[in-house]
């Protein structure tokens, strides 16, 4: 499908045959979402299809991980009229910070970290990123959020898959994501039918 071109009938995850497979192999993500965002129409459908569970909810910032969920995190932010923190990989912040270990997707160890002066008791957060895979990524950011005393108002990302970790946060936190019921188990065997549109 055309990146710039819009359907007229825009069904809720119209966007999602935007995604694009993985052609360069094991090392990288199954799939790269990001190609949705070059749609102005596509990001901005599928930042409403995230804040759809929320819109009624008091939410006072909105943080975004690092990297890919610094853009989807922003533009929910923007929509809110909310402020965005970013929660960084460890070693970015010239600032105090507050840290947190985790293993993400890859089964990689690694270090997340968050400044210390916006997080406080009281201030109700939306964490955003990209996808969800294992959970690890998005869990040490509900850690940080809080250790810090602030309370976790949801998770949003494009797709949260059923892994053990997808699982404990869809029991344990409000979330939204963009992925039809029909679609998740697509989601889940890390291939989409959209994926044979797409020329090898």
């Amino acid at each position: 499908m055309d990146v710039l071109a819009v359907p007229a009938d825009r069904q809720k995850g119209w966007y999602l045959t935007l995604m694009a497979p993985n052609t360069k192999g094991a090392e990288f993500a199954w799939l790269d979402p990001s190609r949705l965002y070059c749609s102005s129409q596509a990001l901005a459908d599928c930042v409403e299809d995230l804040l759809s569970p929320f819109r009624s909810d008091p939410i006072d910032l909105v943080a975004g991980i690092d990297a890919m969920g610094f853009i989807l995190g922003a533009s929910v932010a923007t929509t809110l009229g909310k402020g965005f923190l970013a929660i960084r990989k460890a070693g970015h912040l010239c600032v105090a910070t507050q840290n947190q270990n985790y293993t993400d997707y890859t089964g990689r160890e690694k270090t997340m970290e968050v400044r210390l002066d916006v997080l406080k008791p009281g201030v109700r957060v939306l964490l955003v990123d990209q996808w969800i895979e294992t959970g690890g990524t998005m869990r040490a950011a509900i850690q940080l959020v809080e250790k810090l005393g602030a309370t976790v108002a949801g998770v949003a990302a494009v797709a949260i898959e059923n892994t053990d970790g997808g699982k404990w946060i869809k029991e344990n936190y409000k979330f939204s994501h963009c992925i039809p019921e029909g679609l998740q188990s697509q989601v889940d065997g890390k291939y989409l039918d959209s994926f044979k549109s797409f020329s090898k």
